[in-house]
């Protein structure tokens, strides 16, 4: 969109919930509008309020803004990073743009080399974190961040939002349960603001449900909502949905996936990707993507609210309760650790060498132990230097408790949303995240961890669990991730393309692989010894990945 005789330039992907009220404080300003769309409200905000108008947006995007006297371009990215932002920048320019192949595809790519770095993350994290990127000079912008560049190449990058990494908690009880509801339930209201119909995303967990529950309750239009399940008593999540669905008063749709639907959905899964992804949850999200479009083209969903409210219970719990052994000499905590099991934190010996929490959480996020690792990948990259997302040595239990929510909404969440939008997208469908509105945020940072977990019930979002008690009765108790029974597929349908794809490789991106150890991970695998569904889907993935795009 352009403006200003010209003189602006906006590419813009995603929406500002909250422009509206920017389009009323713009109005007043003298400003003149051609249409009724939030891009042309983001467009006058930038030319008004230049940077500072990033952090009036409430809404999820990634944009980039060129002012064509000034030769000045910005980038941005929403706070949370629900939309992606890709660029690539050397000595002929820069370029830009919301997915990673794009990039990959552009001639000034084709001399780079594989970072190994991100190379390293990736197989630790199966994903790559902002802002890095496979090749080198290329890479992802961080939520909540600008850069901006000018005709002379100079750089400058700033933070238009912060998640804090501690705040004094000034919500509890009832108060706090009021003020989530009240914050979500105008989010919804926002977020509904639509010119098509909205569906929703129905789990059978606690977040979608009070996310439906409360769309229920502020619209007088029928809801529809939908959910995948996968047969399997471990993953399935059926059964509590539709006993939601049948409390709220919502259509529900449901549609069931398969271990031999497996082969059928992986190109569409590595298409999706325009960078190497290895989250398994994106089978499941690419079916309810796809259910979903059939009928509508905007869907709300409940991502968010593990990350603000403390919902990853078992991660909280053990860092929590590892907290007062860390208090301890590292001499103590080897020979604690190791005998005594009245800690009640599991077989956590594996804990006992480590030299900070934060070291402890980054091994909660390792899909395969780093000692396998090195054995599958004799030259695995050191972790860099840089990344500082377990970069905490906190001790006393608020503070353990804020850092490590910090952790997981600044990085974990990225990966989380990455999926979402990767597999929407896929299908044309445009997913909106309520949890993840600048007032349910601003919310949810004071509250006391103490009224969202509970330790010795190892359970979290207990302030959700009682925002949803005012609109239903009933609330599962189970914990269930978004999965399939990838464990199963690996053993059956896909086990012929993992040896096929990757036992067969003797490197990927360079990077060489011992054979045998990797044999043995899936042997053990394969036996039932173990289950490695987690480490080893990534690396097909990857190869697949490599295969479609890598030249």
């Amino acid at each position: 969109m352009v403006a200003g005789k010209g003189r602006y330039v906006l590419v813009f992907n995603g929406e500002v919930y909250n422009f509206m009220d920017l389009r009323k404080q713009l109005t007043g300003l003298g400003v003149q509008f051609c249409s009724e769309s939030d891009t042309e409200v983001v467009l006058h905000s930038l030319i008004k309020w230049g940077k500072a108008a990033l952090n009036r947006f409430n809404g999820m995007f990634s944009l980039a803004f060129y002012d064509s006297i000034e030769k000045r371009l910005l980038l941005a990215r929403d706070h949370a990073g629900m939309k992606p932002l890709y660029y690539l920048i050397c000595p002929k320019g820069i370029v830009f743009a919301s997915q990673y192949d794009q990039l990959l595809k552009h001639p000034w790519s084709s001399d780079l080399d594989v970072s190994h770095e991100a190379l390293g993350l990736y197989l630790r994290l199966a994903y790559i974190p902002a802002p890095y990127a496979l090749l080198k000079e290329t890479h992802m912008l961080e939520p909540g961040t600008w850069m901006e560049v000018n005709v002379n190449g100079n750089i400058e990058k700033g933070i238009f939002f912060t998640f804090p990494c501690f705040e004094k908690p000034l919500l509890k009880g009832e108060e706090a349960v009021e003020a989530v509801d009240e914050a979500l339930t105008a989010a919804v209201k926002r977020h509904l603001i639509s010119d098509v119909p909205v569906g929703a995303f129905l789990s059978g967990g606690i977040d979608s449900p009070l996310v439906v529950a409360i769309m229920r309750s502020v619209s007088t239009n029928g809801i529809r909502v939908f959910t995948v399940g996968t047969g399997e008593r471990e993953t399935d999540e059926v059964e509590d949905a539709t006993r939601y669905a049948s409390e709220i008063g919502v259509e529900h749709i449901i549609e069931h996936i398969a271990p031999d639907q497996a082969l059928d959905m992986i190109d569409d899964v590595i298409n999706s990707c325009g960078e190497p992804f290895g989250d398994y949850s994106i089978f499941p999200t690419m079916l309810v993507s796809r259910l979903a479009r059939r009928n509508f083209k905007v869907v709300l969903s409940g991502d968010g609210g593990d990350e603000l409210f403390w919902g990853y219970s078992d991660r909280f719990v053990t860092l929590l309760k590892l907290a007062s052994v860390f208090r301890k000499p590292l001499w103590w905590r080897k020979t604690r650790l190791k005998i005594n099991n009245r800690l009640h934190i599991g077989n956590r010996s594996r804990f006992s060498s480590m030299h900070s929490l934060g070291d402890c959480h980054r091994s909660m996020h390792t899909h395969l132990p780093e000692v396998f690792l090195k054995g599958i990948f004799p030259s695995l990259p050191a972790w860099p230097s840089d990344y500082e997302a377990f970069a905490y040595n906190e001790r006393e239990p608020d503070r353990v408790a804020q850092c490590s929510r910090w952790n997981e909404f600044v990085y974990h969440l990225t990966m989380v949303l990455m999926k979402v939008d990767r597999a929407s997208m896929y299908h044309s469908l445009e997913v909106r995240v309520p949890l993840l509105d600048r007032e349910v945020i601003e919310a949810a940072a004071k509250i006391d961890w103490h009224e969202c977990l509970d330790l010795d019930r190892m359970m979290g979002k207990l302030t959700l669990r009682r925002t949803l008690a005012r609109y239903v009765g009933y609330q599962t108790q189970a914990k269930r991730g978004f999965e399939v029974p990838m464990g199963l597929w690996l053993r059956t349908s896909l086990r012929g393309m993992f040896e096929e794809k990757v036992l067969k490789r003797d490197e990927i991106l360079g990077l060489g692989i011992d054979r045998q150890a990797l044999g043995k991970v899936f042997e053990a695998h394969l036996s039932g010894r173990g289950n490695f569904a987690w480490g080893l889907w990534p690396l097909l993935s990857l190869s697949l990945w490599v295969d479609k795009y890598y030249r």
